[in-house]
């Protein structure tokens, strides 16, 4: 096996479609909405069913933004497939179209966890939305769509799952735009907790821009050799604090599957190689801002 660094770009949905005959499991709440606010990530959990047919979804938002990190407990969504080449049907209905998303299988206390990859949102990303993202990435900026708004989130009521888990299965959520807006909210006041001016990074005129891209900032030499040997693999969850002059000055893991190795493999490398154009507030003034990107440490 060799090892592969893959550096997520800000969503992973595509527009598809997946059919299936059986009758999927259909779960309603038994709890509320339950948000977390921890120093690096806003989280948003409710649980659905009961017994052997429970599933908790987990909502998590890294930055503000319209996308948000997602995974799911239970044994209901045990995964099929070990790797991220498992594609899963996501539907938020009744009114938005289907995607399909790369998730794994993991395991917690003996439960099953779903975890997928990428940025997920209520919509797929269109086709003009689609081409933006990729020359954002050519770029060396994130892509930022512009928001789907309160009413479209609101007539999406349930989540629907289809093929590559153990049972297709319905989460009858209600609506989402509440919750979601919970979890922007979340989002920004962890902005004020790392230093930054919240209304000044809300009304910047440009946003970060890497220098060259941010995919060379971790090359194959960076998977640490303990790991490599052990087989062992990774997701990080990383932030970078970059001052005015578009050099970055902190790195901090906002989540990770561990070891730590990986952890140190991150920050070590992007402390030393990344650079940016800087972010500029309102009136062309540039400014320090934030940088958020996740690492998949994969043996192929």
């Amino acid at each position: 096996m060799r090892p592969m660094l893959l550096i997520a770009a800000a969503v992973a949905t595509v527009s598809a479609g997946v059919a299936h005959a059986r009758e999927p499991l259909r779960l309603k709440p038994v709890t509320r909405w339950v948000l977390d606010y921890a120093d690096d990530n806003c989280r948003l959990a409710r649980q659905f069913g009961e017994g052997d047919r429970t599933v908790t979804a987990v909502f998590e938002m890294f930055e503000p933004g319209e996308f948000f990190k997602m995974r799911l407990i239970g044994k209901p969504v045990q995964a099929r497939g070990s790797d991220w080449s498992n594609k899963v049907g996501l539907r938020f209905g009744p009114t938005e179209e289907q995607s399909r998303v790369s998730a794994i299988g993991a395991t917690g206390n003996e439960v099953p966890i779903l975890l997928f990859q990428g940025g997920i949102r209520v919509a797929p990303l269109t086709k003009a939305e689609e081409a933006e993202r990729e020359q954002a990435v050519q770029r060396g900026v994130q892509f930022v769509p512009e928001p789907l708004g309160p009413p479209r989130e609101a007539a999406a009521t349930w989540m629907e799952l289809k093929g590559g888990v153990r049972s297709d299965v319905v989460l009858e959520t209600g609506p989402m735009d509440k919750p979601l807006a919970a979890l922007r909210k979340c989002a920004w006041e962890t902005v004020a907790h790392w230093g930054l001016d919240v209304e000044q990074q809300k009304g910047l005129s440009r946003r970060l821009a890497a220098r060259l891209s941010s995919r060379p900032w971790l090359r194959s030499g960076d998977y640490p050799e303990a790991m490599i040997r052990g087989g062992h693999q990774g997701i990080v969850h990383f932030r970078l604090l970059v001052d005015a002059a578009g050099k970055p000055t902190a790195c901090h893991i906002q989540q990770s599957t561990r070891p730590k190795e990986f952890d140190e493999a991150v920050c070590r490398a992007v402390m030393k190689r990344a650079l940016f154009e800087p972010a500029l507030d309102a009136n062309g003034k540039p400014v320090p801002s934030y940088w958020v990107q996740t690492v998949n440490f994969r043996m192929e």
